[in-house]
């Protein structure tokens, strides 16, 4: 299968509530609601078929329609953001759904493209896809930071919130820092959406990815350099700022 044939969508899951920042999506950042920035940069990405987003909240919806952004309705009992892509799968058909996190701003397109040419490499060998980025260790401290743990084929074996892997004879670690962006096929959305629970890891951790190896499905891991800044709590959109105001991006 090549690009040129390759039906993809990009779904951009937001919901309103949440625990940390409510109303989070349309939370403004110099200006401009969150969840547009993250849409105009999956836009930018040129191997997606189409783009939407996936709420349900009539707020987040009706602020998509008036701004031109293709918007669904889906439930409000979705667990995670997959659940929600999950939902969408089952509403469409597409070889690759992209799950795009909607508090990713200033998430780079180039994510996207690394995901669907590792799947166009592998296909079903995996049911998911994921990046990750090396962070050095002070920033790895932070438990809004998911670390990835791989093995040698870059296939993950486990996701936490702590600063992992630990160096019993405290030789210097490589931190991998998780990309919210994801890879699924139709197969793997129908198998977590199967789940009527959160799974064991998934649930201490609240790391979705983690519902797959908790079920013993592989996922395909991918190191990346793309810049990523989740929006978790109210500093982070400082942080987001200055990102923008650094890098002179509107």
């Amino acid at each position: 299968m090549s690009n040129n044939n390759l039906s993809i969508l990009g779904v951009i899951p937001a919901r309103y509530k949440s625990s940390r920042l409510e109303g989070k999506p349309l939370v403004k950042i110099n200006g401009i609601p969150m969840i547009k920035r993250t849409y105009d940069r999956a836009k930018q990405c040129q191997l997606l078929t189409d783009l939407l987003v996936a709420t349900d909240d009539d707020q987040i919806y009706d602020y998509c329609v008036d701004n031109g952004m293709r918007c669904v309705m889906t439930s409000s009992d979705c667990k995670t953001g997959t659940d929600r892509v999950a939902e969408v799968s089952q509403k469409t058909s597409y070889d690759l759904y992209i799950n795009i996190q909607g508090d990713e701003p200033v998430i780079d397109p180039i994510a996207i493209e690394q995901i669907t040419n590792e799947f166009l490499k592998y296909g079903e060998e995996y049911v998911a896809y994921n990046l990750y980025k090396i962070i050095d260790s002070d920033y790895a401290k932070s438990n809004t930071i998911i670390k990835s743990i791989v093995n040698e084929k870059d296939e993950l074996l486990y996701m936490s919130r702590a600063r992992i892997p630990f160096s019993q004879k405290m030789q210097e670690i490589s931190f991998k820092q998780q990309i919210p962006v994801y890879g699924y096929t139709k197969k793997a959305l129908d198998a977590f959406s199967r789940c009527e629970t959160k799974t064991i890891n998934e649930q201490h951790e609240d790391i979705e990815m983690l519902r797959f190896i908790d079920l013993g499905l592989k996922v395909k891991m991918l190191e990346t350099n793309v810049d990523s800044i989740a929006v978790d709590v109210p500093d982070d959109i400082t942080k987001v700022e200055n990102f923008l105001n650094k890098n002179n991006l509107e």
